[in-house]
């Protein structure tokens, strides 16, 4: 509700200015609060934002914990048009010669002619794929041929139905001599399909026949993942092809640089907020959001610590921290890898760098853990610590407001007796004034009887 306006005639006072100026002095404390819960909220919004790329630190750490991440391989081909080939970490590193003779077929069947018009009748039609069951298919009379490739494919049998200048074409969905089509149904539908005696053969079904290291082996499938352990071969056309089984530690590199990125991240932001900005003078410019906060500071310390230490307990390893893998950290504790170093280490020892990152991670993991545990971690804690001063300045906010709202009410009270009290008096003196006029001008007239 809007304030009452006071005019002040009686006064000659500006009523509503005077109290606006007089409650602007009273309102200069939440001026003062209202800039420290930004600075809190902004406490808030920066440790929260420490939660989150902690967190995404102790999701990157977890990779670096498994064995697999670097025991990785990778295989190259020499001649990609014959095979391709993937490895995992099963795999034996070492080539494989692998010769493609003939590559798995699907069976494929066609309409010996065009099909046109609707069949008049309903039917069924069979279809079975090798020893598969068979499928029964009902046909609706009035059907055309769009109508009957769609009832196929809509169908559980293992068969896909195409249409080719106007001629049906079915196609078995798995390769090799166990996918042959077999129809079988309403005499008038295979005859109205152009299917009878099972239509015209477009492909013959056929097994994978191929070589891996002078071992002759035949599959129903180009798809070849039980010839060699961990690795799997896709024959693509006939040729020859060397398969080269290697180390890949290009996956390994990978993890680690997010490891570090993810890290440098985390350090940089933290320094942001702590730094004091001084001007040439030496005089203080800004300061970060959490500047002077203890539990910034030694977060940032502790985590280089965790990070570039070296690893404590029975554990013995020739690469016991990372300034050994190449690895290391500048002035602000930000980490710098020397590639050819890390790879050199991946290549020679795999196991032990494995090991070094599997130790590490964990304890980087237990240390975050202590921070961003959800309740009970020290983020937590402080997030509470800081959201319960926040509670107080609007206590406080809330108190001033009131005395502000009590000071308006009592002024306007005061000015309103204020303006009664002086169009009283002005009424008195306009009321005396009218009384010595009126005896002014009865005396005069007395004086002239004399």
């Amino acid at each position: 509700m809007g304030r009452m306006q006071i005019m002040g005639l009686a006064s000659g006072i500006d009523v509503n200015s005077a109290i606006d100026a007089l409650l602007e002095f009273e309102r200069l404390p939440l001026t003062r609060m209202a800039t420290r819960k930004d600075t809190y909220r902004a406490q808030q919004d920066a440790w929260r934002d420490i939660n989150t790329r902690l967190s995404a630190l102790d999701n990157i750490l977890s990779d670096l914990r498994l064995s697999a991440t670097f025991q990785g391989r990778k295989a190259q081909v020499s001649n990609e048009d014959a095979v391709s080939a993937t490895a995992n970490t099963q795999a034996a590193v070492g080539t494989y010669e692998v010769v493609v003779h003939q590559k798995a077929l699907a069976h494929r069947i066609a309409s010996t002619g065009s099909v046109e018009g609707e069949f008049e009748h309903d039917a069924v039609l069979t279809i079975q794929v090798g020893e598969d069951a068979a499928v029964d298919i009902t046909i609706d009379a009035g059907a055309s041929l769009r109508d009957i490739a769609k009832a196929i494919n809509d169908s559980d049998a293992s068969v896909k139905a195409t249409i080719i200048g106007e001629r049906l074409v079915l196609e078995s969905s798995e390769t090799g001599l166990g996918s042959q089509i077999t129809l079988d149904g309403d005499s008038d539908l295979l005859d109205f399909l152009g299917l009878t005696e099972g239509g015209e053969a477009i492909q013959h079904a056929q097994d994978a026949e191929f070589s891996i290291n002078g071992i002759e082996l035949t599959s129903h499938t180009n798809t070849i993942n039980d010839a060699v352990e961990g690795v799997t071969f896709t024959l693509l056309e006939g040729g020859s092809s060397q398969v080269t089984v290697s180390l890949d530690t290009d996956s390994a590199m990978s993890k680690i640089k997010s490891f570090v990125d993810q890290y440098n991240s985390v350090m940089n932001f933290i320094g942001e907020k702590i730094k004091v900005t001084m001007t040439d003078t030496g005089e203080i410019r800004s300061t970060g959001t959490l500047q002077g906060d203890g539990t910034a500071n030694r977060l940032r310390d502790s985590l280089r610590y965790q990070t570039t230490s070296a690893l404590s307990g029975d554990l013995e390893l020739d690469y016991d921290q990372l300034a050994v893998l190449g690895i290391t950290t500048n002035r602000e504790g930000i980490l710098q890898i020397d590639e050819a170093k890390l790879r050199a280490a991946l290549e020679s020892d795999t196991e032990e760098v494995s090991e070094f990152f599997k130790a590490k991670a964990t304890g980087m993991k237990d240390f975050i853990h202590s921070y961003v545990q959800y309740g009970t971690g020290i983020l937590a804690e402080k997030q509470d610590s800081i959201g319960r001063l926040i509670k107080d300045v609007d206590r406080q906010i809330q108190r001033v407001e009131d005395r502000v709202e009590r000071r308006e009410e009592q002024l306007l009270r005061q000015f309103t007796a204020l303006e009664k009290a002086l169009s009283g008096l002005h009424a008195q003196g306009d009321w005396l004034t009218q009384q010595l006029d009126m005896l002014s001008g009865w005396g005069a007239p007395q004086k002239n009887r004399v």
